[in-house]
């Protein structure tokens, strides 16, 4: 019983790592909203600093493998790590097949989910100032030109394959960014996740190997210097960076209306068809919705009792 608080918690950081990776997986929606939501987010890219730090590499350089351990927290880690590869072994191909089978009703499900991300990230604004605003703007109208960009083929060399993980890792981690939708503007989408699921059912070649391999180095590069910038800008400026992050939320959630016309690579969005599938798109879009709330009010009265 003593350790059951312990267990509580691991419990908790993998349930948080498995609506990351399974958010991570769509285009348009960021891992780092469920992060944010949940509140691991603070935890997180405060234990990434820990890691790649100056004082890190020198206690690893010496051998103080003790101080190590205790500098780093391995156990949360642990369980959001396991969560993310359980969410990617169970989740990658379903959700992509659901991308390409029912795009409209994944889409609405996860509207539904980045409409109450934008609530819910804005419970954690202090303040509406003029620069918050202005912050809010300008990363609103950059996040919804990204997402109007039309996908291209940017080349699988593995410099390139290590540039994209370098920059879809920090999209992954931050609110309202989707590392996913950066693939699919590289042309890496399909190949990207197919090499996942692959690798996570076992089905081995050395081609998605490399792949993933590639990937792997550029986002350990990627985040590793992006994480002291984000922890020093949430320390220094913190109602400017969280209303940049509601604006790339805001910004982004076109992408995912359920109801758009796709040609050429472009999309457009559309009037919602008044027949029965506009019913069930918009229950599906109030079960996103509901979703994000009922994790907040949960994360929420955890924080809540942690505190007592």
């Amino acid at each position: 019983m003593k350790n059951s608080p312990h267990i509580r918690e691991d419990l908790y950081h993998f349930a948080v790592g498995f609506c990351m990776g399974g958010a991570n997986v769509i285009p348009g929606v960021s891992g780092g909203t469920m992060l944010f939501i949940m509140g691991a987010f603070t935890k997180l890219t405060e234990a990434i600093r820990s890691i790649a730090s100056v004082e890190t590499l020198k206690l690893l350089c010496k051998g103080q493998w003790k101080a190590l351990y205790e500098r780093i927290p391995w156990r949360f880690l642990f369980a959001l790590g396991v969560g993310i590869l359980v969410s990617f072994a169970t989740l990658a191909k379903l959700l992509v097949w659901l991308m390409a089978n029912q795009q409209q009703y994944t889409y609405a499900f996860f509207f539904g989910l980045i409409a109450a991300s934008i609530i819910t990230v804005n419970r954690q604004m202090k303040k509406w100032s003029p620069g918050a605003w202005i912050s809010l703007a300008i990363s609103t109208i950059a996040a919804f030109g990204i997402v109007s960009l039309v996908p291209v083929n940017g080349g699988s060399q593995w410099y390139m394959l290590m540039l994209y993980g370098a920059i879809c890792i920090i999209a992954m981690i931050l609110p309202g960014l989707s590392g996913s939708f950066l693939l699919l503007i590289f042309g890496q989408y399909q190949k990207v996740w197919n090499a996942v699921g692959n690798f996570a059912h076992f089905q081995w070649n050395m081609a998605d190997f490399c792949t993933l391999l590639f990937l792997a180095a550029g986002a350990l590069i990627g985040i590793a210097s992006f994480v002291h910038l984000l922890n020093w800008l949430l320390k220094n400026f913190y109602n400017v960076t969280i209303a940049a992050l509601i604006g790339f939320m805001i910004g982004a959630i076109p992408r995912l209306w359920p109801w758009q016309i796709e040609a050429n690579n472009h999309f457009s969005c559309c009037a919602p068809a008044t027949d029965i599938t506009m019913l069930w798109t918009i229950l599906c879009a109030g079960a996103g919705l509901l979703l994000v709330l009922a994790v907040e009010y949960f994360a929420r009265n955890k924080t809540n009792e942690e505190y007592q």
